[in-house]
């Protein structure tokens, strides 16, 4: 099911709208992470431009209560764009945390369906640390930076995780996890997270 996203402004008497099919915002401020887009080519460029620009655009579904939605201006965009057959456009329009590691270590990771959380954010985001990150202690790990408010999912109809970390916080959790006897390394190589 396709939803609608309209741009709409008032004092031009101009309103226009395109299709999405997945999108990822902020629920604390609506600013929008991702969302992609189809449609008329005009149209899904005018939407793309009013994101950059910190417009609202509203996300609406037969049924539901609409979303109003803008980028951030904090935020830097990337769009990536496809003609398809028959002449609509295609647009991807993505907060640039998905792709680059961020000043401030924050770091935006689409979760795919069927794939569980902490093997994800492991696969995008653990294995490019330098912190010796062992698989198995994915899942603890993740629910330790729950607990202290760096990794957080956001709404959307696509599931995305915000996860603010760097070398210095995950060594530190671990080194503490590892005092504290909630994640192992036993004599044979193997490892283990939770308290046994």
């Amino acid at each position: 099911m396709l939803d609608n996203v309209v741009f709409e402004e008032y004092w031009r008497n101009s309103k226009v709208s395109a299709y999405t099919d997945v999108y990822a915002y902020d629920p604390e401020d609506g600013a929008l992470l991702f969302i992609s887009l189809a449609g008329n080519e005009q149209v899904v460029k005018a939407i793309s431009s009013a994101i950059i620009a910190c417009k609202t655009v509203s996300v609406e579904r037969e049924g539901q209560p609409e979303h109003l939605l803008h980028g951030h201006p904090a935020s830097r965009y990337r769009i990536m764009s496809t003609k398809l057959a028959g002449g609509p456009l295609h647009q991807i329009v993505a907060d640039a945390r998905f792709y680059l590691k961020p000043e401030n270590d924050s770091r935006l990771v689409i979760i795919p369906a069927e794939t569980p959380k902490h093997a994800a954010i492991y696969d995008q985001v653990f294995v490019n640390l330098a912190s010796p990150l062992i698989p198995a202690w994915s899942q603890w790990l993740c629910d330790q930076l729950e607990q202290t408010d760096r990794l957080r999912e956001v709404a959307g109809r696509q599931r995305v995780v915000e996860v603010a970390v760097d070398d210095r916080t995950v060594d530190e959790i671990v080194s503490k996890g590892i005092r504290m006897g909630q994640i192992h390394i036993n004599e044979q190589g193997g490892v283990h997270a939770g308290v046994h």
